[in-house]
């Protein structure tokens, strides 16, 4: 599951569980898992911690024993991991990921009985649900700190191809100030983006795609670390001359295989999904343009400012801002 993980490099594709994707898109799926998001999905599992740890005897030089919790706290636990489970598989990288289907395992558990409730089966769900934590950890680890190294560095390159890539990477990791944009236990308790990593790797001659008949020498990888599989597949893109972008009109981030500098995604904008960033972006230039002297635009614009500043302050969550977003456009359409 999340604490063992091949796959195979087959020139700038990546290959996990079967599925092929480009280089760089299993990264970009992470980042894509916001601060907001990640936070409620990290507090929940804290919350959930509590009760597992709660429920075990692990003293010093004793067997650990596995006593089940009462039925409430097992029912809380278990509701707690269905949602985090469910937040993650939002992002198709987790879905991938997941070959043991956790979400089926743990909703095996919500209506318990007696026969249900021993040590045997508290046992195997604990270690379950154990697993999520090093890659909730590595969630963060990686996350912060290459929102860093696409924002501050990659964005700012003149030139996108796999040399400046590399150069980058290397100024980031020497900066100065490399120990406040990576994560590490002096500015984040328990957390930590390696500079070494273990991995298992072997050369193995491979199909480009299965039944095509044509082969190359694939790299397959085995490792046990989330950060791990996530650091060869955004380094490797790099190399392969893909690079991830912040989209400046939505803020998500997505692939670029090309050495173009666009600012906008392709992803349905979160205000009107019949239209893609891009489009949205093209459209608010033009119409920017045609309503300089506007007044109703003019007050448009002053709602929009609004919105995003509350939404910038945490007073409405996206999904609030999406609304009022979306009001705004039709009050300026229907006057």
């Amino acid at each position: 599951m999340f604490n063992d993980i091949c796959f195979y490099v087959k020139g700038n594709m990546i290959e996990v569980n079967g599925q092929e994707f480009l280089l760089g898109e299993p990264s970009e799926s992470c980042m894509n898992i916001s601060p907001s998001e990640f936070e409620e999905i990290y507090d929940k599992y804290r919350s959930a911690e509590y009760i597992m740890n709660h429920e075990i005897n692990a003293e010093k030089d004793i067997s650990v024993e596995y006593i089940p919790p009462s039925k409430e706290n097992w029912g809380r636990l278990n509701s707690m991991m269905v949602e985090i489970d469910t937040a993650l598989k939002k992002h198709k990288i987790f879905q991938v990921l997941d070959t043991q289907n956790a979400v089926e395992f743990f909703k095996g558990f919500t209506d318990m009985d007696g026969t249900i409730m021993n040590s045997e089966n508290w046992e195997l769900y604990y270690k379950t649900a154990s697993l999520y934590k090093p890659m909730i950890d590595d969630i963060f680890n990686f996350n912060k700190t290459m929102y860093y190294f696409v924002n501050d560095f990659l964005s700012h390159l003149k030139k996108l191809d796999p040399e400046n890539f590399a150069a980058a990477y290397y100024d980031f990791l020497t900066n100065p100030m490399a120990y406040k944009m990576t994560a590490n236990p002096i500015m984040n308790e328990y957390m930590s983006y390696t500079s070494a990593d273990f991995l298992e790797m072997n050369m193995i001659p491979k199909e480009i795609t299965d039944g095509c008949g044509e082969y190359v020498i694939a790299e397959y990888y085995h490792v046990e670390r989330l950060q791990s599989f996530l650091k060869v597949d955004f380094l490797k893109g790099l190399m392969a001359g893909h690079h991830i972008r912040r989209c400046k009109h939505c803020g998500r981030f997505f692939l670029m295989t090309k050495g173009y500098k666009t600012r906008y995604c392709d992803k349905p904008a979160p205000e009107n999904p019949r239209f893609t960033c891009n489009q949205m972006a093209y459209r608010t230039v033009r119409i920017k343009e045609e309503n300089a002297d506007n007044p109703k635009y003019q007050s448009y614009r002053r709602c929009l400012n609004r919105v995003m500043r509350s939404y910038q302050r945490k007073v409405i969550d996206g999904k609030q801002k999406s609304v009022l977003l979306r009001q705004a456009e039709n009050c300026t359409i229907e006057q």
